[in-house]
C-alpha cells in the first residue's frame, strides 16, 4: 500500500503538476493507494479530475483507491461531485489503512 500526503492547494495552476506526480507513482506496481487529504486546503473541478483519472487507473489495473482526513473545502466539493461512489472516504489514515486488508 502506498499513501500520497497532498497538501496545499491543486486548482488549475497545480493540477497538472499534481497529476503528473500521482499518476507516475500510480503507474509504478503499487496497486492499493491511499490519497491523505489532511493538508488540503482547496480543491477545483481540476484537482477533483486528478482524483478520479486516479481512481479510473487504478481500477483498470484492478487496484484500488482510497481517500481520507478530507475536511472543509475539499470535503465538500468531493461530497458535490458525488465522488463516495466512485471512491471509498475515510475519516481516519488508520481506518483506511485498515479497509485495505478487509
Amino acid at each position: 500500500m502506498l499513501i500520497i500526503n497532498i497538501r496545499g492547494r491543486i486548482d488549475s495552476l497545480s493540477a497538472r503538476d499534481a497529476h503528473d506526480r500521482i499518476l507516475s507513482i500510480v503507474r509504478d506496481d503499487d496497486m492499493r493507494v491511499l490519497l491523505n487529504l489532511e493538508k488540503l486546503a482547496y480543491l477545483t473541478s481540476a484537482g477533483l479530475r486528478v482524483i478520479l483519472q486516479t481512481a479510473k487507473l487504478l481500477d483498470e489495473k484492478r487496484g484500488e483507491l482510497k481517500v481520507c482526513k478530507a475536511t472543509g473545502l475539499v470535503k465538500d466539493a468531493l461530497d458535490l461531485v458525488g465522488a463516495h461512489s466512485l471512491i471509498k472516504m475515510y475519516d481516519t489514515e488508520y481506518d483506511a489503512c485498515s479497509a485495505f486488508g478487509a
